[in-house]
């Protein structure tokens, strides 16, 4: 594949005070990545240098203007720099309103080129929700400020891990919130998305296996009445429309039968259902990739770290594979490895 075959793909910095910065280096030290791909980082170039030299790489940092001055070569990181922070304002680890705002206008930006076909598809450090609240958006994450970016109306976020493949009914809700947003219509509505996405990427009858809410998927109303009157309802609902949906079944069970090829995806109720077994399965490895948006993107299962920020330490697997993950759905429609 000559250069100019190589899909460029927008890579975001994310939070100046996290581990981003870091790991998006250490994930270009990849020759690997530069074979499928010509990566161009959307950051801060004075922040984007120190992280060069924490990571002690020989690496060097050319700062493009137009996406045609990308040069994907390896050793050399193509950077649109929005000179968009100053340097006294970040602090490795501690909150920055500042950076919040930055990492913001680095996802405008790459979307902004995803939108015009510049770059075939962005993938995304992570950003510390609370320094981006502070700095006046309301969105509580990439998702939610991306479906605003691009117009989007039905969208979702599904974890991957291997052969695990999670999607999720709610996220960003407390537990409270999130029961009540189990609703016949939410769910339903999840499933085509899910069954449609899928498709897309070349599989003809997805297999989607639905969690249960409650314990023991309610034990027969025992345990709660959620599965009988909204997620069922649901499920028969979505096979009428030859969707391949099975449910609910006791979120317990479920993950490890997906694990067994039992299914090709779960549609989890809330957040931590369908989190935890992804990262409990393969942490390191995860990545997020968005459903109903008009663009590819894909992102780190992991946040800021403010713990480990500036220390060297941070490992870029997640970013990698993010990036893989990318490639293949922008120029083979697929999500996974034959």
């Amino acid at each position: 594949m000559t250069a100019k075959e190589r899909p460029i793909i927008a890579i975001t910095m994310g939070d100046a005070a996290g581990i981003g910065p870091e790991i998006v280096v250490k994930a270009l030290l990849s020759a690997e990545i530069y074979r499928i791909c010509r990566p161009l980082v959307v950051g801060e170039g004075v922040i984007m240098q120190e992280a060069v030299k924490l990571v002690k790489r020989p690496l060097k940092l050319h700062s493009v203007k137009v996406t045609t001055e990308v040069k994907g070569q390896p050793g050399t990181i193509d950077l649109l720099d929005l000179h968009n922070l100053e340097r006294g304002e970040v602090v490795p680890g501690q909150l920055c309103a500042p950076c919040g705002r930055a990492s913001m206008e680095y996802i405008a930006e790459a979307a902004r080129l995803a939108l015009a076909g510049e770059v075939k598809a962005l993938v995304t450090a992570p950003i510390n929700k609370e320094a981006t609240q502070q700095a006046g958006y309301g969105e509580v994450g990439h998702l939610e400020y991306l479906a605003r970016l691009t117009d989007a109306t039905e969208y979702a976020t599904m974890l991957v891990s291997g052969p695990l493949r999670v999607v999720h009914l709610t996220t960003h809700h407390s537990l409270r919130q999130a029961c009540d947003l189990v609703t016949k219509e939410r769910v339903l509505a999840r499933l085509k998305l899910t069954d449609y996405s899928f498709r897309g990427w070349g599989i003809e009858q997805p297999r989607i296996a639905v969690a249960a809410l409650n314990p023991h998927a309610g034990e027969g109303g025992l345990f709660g009445s959620d599965e009988a009157e909204e997620i069922e309802p649901a499920v028969v609902a979505a096979r009428k429309l030859a969707i391949d949906a099975r449910g609910p079944f006791p979120a317990d069970s479920v993950f490890n039968r997906a694990l067994g090829g039992e299914f090709d995806v779960v549609l989890a109720m809330y957040h931590d259902q369908g989190h935890i077994p992804v990262k409990v399965y393969g942490l390191e490895r995860s990545v997020s990739v968005a459903l109903g948006l008009p663009l590819v993107r894909t992102s780190v299962d992991h946040g800021t770290a403010f713990d480990i920020a500036g220390k060297g330490v941070a490992s870029a697997r997640s970013l990698e594979e993010a990036i893989r993950v990318a490639v293949r759905l922008n120029e083979e429609k697929r999500l996974f490895d034959s």
